[in-house]
């Protein structure tokens, strides 16, 4: 067995209750704000194939977001604004940029929004 990994002495190796007195609060957290979440989701197929109820979705954080079916199988995506409290679905183009194709509202249960 081959091992790039030193060896350590004794009084160097680490063990869980060698911690458990240790207040491992991150005291800089509270001052760090995200205001977007992003999500990458590939577009599924609603009802069968061809027919006119066939749609495409997605579903972030349970909630399904309809698209068009020619989106079907391709990746959106997809980002929370928390402060505007919107989801923006963008597709790549072939150049690289992305283009919007859809926004709406949307709110995050459980967040404390100022």
């Amino acid at each position: 067995m081959i091992s790039n990994n030193p060896e350590l002495d004794e009084e160097d190796v680490k063990y869980m209750d060698d911690f458990k007195d240790v207040d491992l609060e991150n005291m800089h957290a509270k001052y760090f704000k995200v205001d977007k979440i992003y999500f990458l989701r590939i577009v599924r197929r609603k009802n069968d194939k061809g027919s006119d109820e066939e749609y495409g979705f997605i579903d972030v954080l349970k909630h399904e977001i309809r698209l068009p079916k020619d989106l079907i199988n391709l990746f959106v995506l997809c980002t929370i604004n928390i402060r505007s409290k919107q989801l923006e679905i963008n597709i790549e183009l072939d150049d690289g940029s992305l283009k919007e194709i859809k926004s709406v509202a949307f709110t995050i249960k459980n967040v404390i929004y100022n």
